[in-house]
């Protein structure tokens, strides 16, 4: 399955540690504190702006058949909120990381 191969890689620790920070479809990651916020978009400001990017890439090419135009407005401000919701509860990195797929694959389906 693509996601078990997904968490393996977190837990190993093989993801790129340098990567472009994701922005598009009502979500923003960012390292920058200074980030201006916009109206209707999700902003997540951390010092894992590189890793969660990854992430978020690399969950756009697992959902790629089921997440279009009309829907990535649904699915990527999803993922913001997930990562939001467990960088507010303290969680680390890979805690984080792995709460965002266990509740993207409940809500979008196994892969």
């Amino acid at each position: 399955m693509l996601l078990n191969k997904l968490r393996e890689t977190i837990d190993s620790g093989k993801f790129p540690k340098k990567t472009r920070h994701f922005g598009g479809a009502d979500l923003i990651i960012t390292d920058d504190p200074n980030r201006n916020l916009e109206d209707g978009k999700i902003v997540v400001i951390t010092i894992h702006a590189d890793a969660i990017s990854w992430l978020v890439v690399q969950l756009k090419n697992i959902y790629h058949n089921e997440v279009d135009f009309s829907n990535k407005y649904d699915f990527y401000p999803e993922i913001g909120q997930y990562i939001l919701a467990s960088i507010n509860a303290s969680d680390d990195l890979f805690e984080t990381m792995h709460y965002v797929i266990n509740e993207i694959e409940k809500n979008w389906g196994t892969k």
